[in-house]
């Protein structure tokens, strides 16, 4: 740290970097590329959705900021490696995606089971799998994937079966790669949200605030701020840490 202080929110703290925001039309993913903006990053985010990635734009631009949007499918390696040129050099990947299903597992189909694999652990390996050998020439990077709170430590999940049991592999997936990439000054690590107030938030979660030690439920801002300080340069001795941010839910 610098004279003891930490540097991450002014205009340039990240100024320079290149940043590829993953699901950046989602509520967290949005947040996160609006924050690596305004502390000086140059964001390129993806998503799936194009009215949100117009939404995200907007927001941009009513702040000044200037964001670059694309839509892809982060499960697919071809068009990924076009969304990663368009990006150019990345310094910072951020990955965001993860659907969610519920329900009993006689009803989750094999079709839905693939699609939740490629949705939550696919498109990260292959995410890490394109950036990586840019950063080990540089000998910089930055990795930040998302899990779910509680999915530092294998437990139940009735009705939400796949969701939970992807998540915890991501967490192991992401602390492998940690120890590989950490001689080439690359880091990896995973910020486990709780029920964050986001649009995508699913309807059964939105009047849970009471099962929450904090009483609220979270916002995108908080997992943000959260998201730079392990983005940022001076975090390059964090690595393979899983960032629980949910008020106190399923400590």
């Amino acid at each position: 740290m610098t004279n003891g202080a930490w540097r991450d929110s002014g205009p340039s703290a990240f100024q320079g970097r290149r940043a590829l925001v993953i699901g950046g039309s989602g509520g967290l993913g949005s947040a996160v590329a609006l924050d690596l903006a305004r502390a000086g990053a140059d964001v390129l985010a993806t998503g799936r959705a194009a009215g949100p990635l117009r939404s995200l734009r907007t927001m941009a631009e009513a702040q000044g900021l200037a964001i670059r949007t694309a839509r892809g499918d982060a499960t697919r390696r071809a068009p990924w490696r076009t969304l990663a040129r368009r990006a150019g050099p990345l310094d910072i990947l951020v990955h965001t995606p993860g659907d969610y299903w519920e329900g009993p597992l006689s009803r989750l189909s094999e079709r839905a089971w693939r699609a939740l694999v490629d949705s939550n652990l696919t498109s990260a390996l292959v995410a890490m799998q394109e950036a990586l050998p840019g950063m080990r020439l540089r000998r910089y990077g930055r990795i930040l994937l998302f899990g779910v709170a509680g999915g530092d430590s294998p437990r139940a999940a009735p009705r939400a079966h796949a969701y939970r049991a992807l998540k915890t592999a991501l967490l192991s997936l992401a602390r492998s790669v940690a120890v590989e990439e950490a001689a080439n000054g690359i880091t990896v690590n995973v910020i486990l949200p709780g029920i964050i107030r986001t649009p995508d938030l699913p309807r059964s979660f939105r009047a849970t605030a009471s099962r929450v030690p904090a009483r609220r439920l979270g916002t995108p801002h908080e997992v943000s701020r959260a998201a730079l300080f392990l983005l940022h340069e001076e975090s390059g001795y964090i690595t393979g840490s899983a960032l629980t941010i949910s008020g106190g839910y399923l400590l």
